[in-house]
């Protein structure tokens, strides 16, 4: 059986960084993982990946092939991985059948993950009830309500795309101070009245956004620092409930 935690979220959100740290972690609980990157412009990743996209797709030659300007040649390269689906499917079951876990890095942009039919295939090249997201909250959008509701949208938006069950992470919160932690975890138990005091938004909005981030209150919301390691045992605890039951990661 093969186990996938896709970690998706906005550029910058700290996907690298946290899927690195996030080997290290499990690795020293003794868990056995492979590790998938998916972004094919992606300079220099601070982990071993065990499935690179780039032995795939030459994003530079596409830049100087077709003339491509940055984004064109990311849409490019994002389209050109539904080419090798059965090649990348058949690498992540080969080496996942030994895995605890497989952890994807998905590209830079989300969007190329979570809106182009590439991402949309990989994902349902396997069982939902092996599969899971782990969306990113980047502190240093969300640490203000406005960007609090507009990532939490976006969460909901991809999680609808993708079809598949989610935890939400708070990442780099070594950059924030306590107490801008508990304004976020407190703005997702009890969001009304600080949707209701943005902006002057109408309450009907106000309303219909709230219940969107109020149904969200059964997903787990970790703080994390990939940086500190803060928050990386109750991620990986999250993610051996998921896939092992909760069991230690050496069984």
């Amino acid at each position: 059986m093969t186990n996938i935690c896709y970690l998706v979220g906005t550029a910058g959100s700290g996907k690298t960084m946290l899927t690195s740290s996030l080997q290290q972690y499990l690795i020293t609980k003794g868990a056995s993982l492979t590790t998938v990157n998916l972004d094919p412009a992606v300079q220099y990743i601070p982990y071993k990946a065990d499935i690179d996209i780039r032995d795939y797709i030459d994003y530079d030659r596409l830049v100087d092939e077709y003339k491509l300007g940055p984004n064109g040649a990311m849409i490019a390269a994002a389209d050109l991985i539904a080419d090798y689906i059965a090649e990348i499917r058949e690498d992540i079951e080969e080496l996942g059948e030994s895995s605890a876990v497989v952890l994807v890095d998905t590209p830079g942009q989300m969007e190329l993950f979570a809106y182009r039919n590439s991402g949309l295939k990989i994902s349902e090249s396997f069982p939902k009830d092996t599969s899971f997201l782990t969306f990113l909250f980047d502190s240093s959008l969300v640490s203000q309500i406005s960007g609090f509701i507009s990532i939490s949208l976006l969460a909901t938006s991809v999680q609808i795309r993708l079809n598949l069950p989610v935890t939400h992470v708070i990442t780099k919160v070594d950059l924030l101070k306590p107490h801008q932690v508990d304004d976020i975890i407190a703005w997702r138990e009890d969001p009304y009245e600080a949707i209701e005091e943005l902006y002057g938004m109408t309450r009907e909005f106000s309303a219909r956004a709230g219940q969107i981030i109020e149904g969200m209150s059964e997903i787990p919301l970790i703080p994390v620092s990939a940086l500190s390691g803060e928050g990386l045992e109750l991620l990986s605890a999250q993610i051996s409930r998921v896939f092992v039951a909760g069991e230690d990661w050496s069984i």
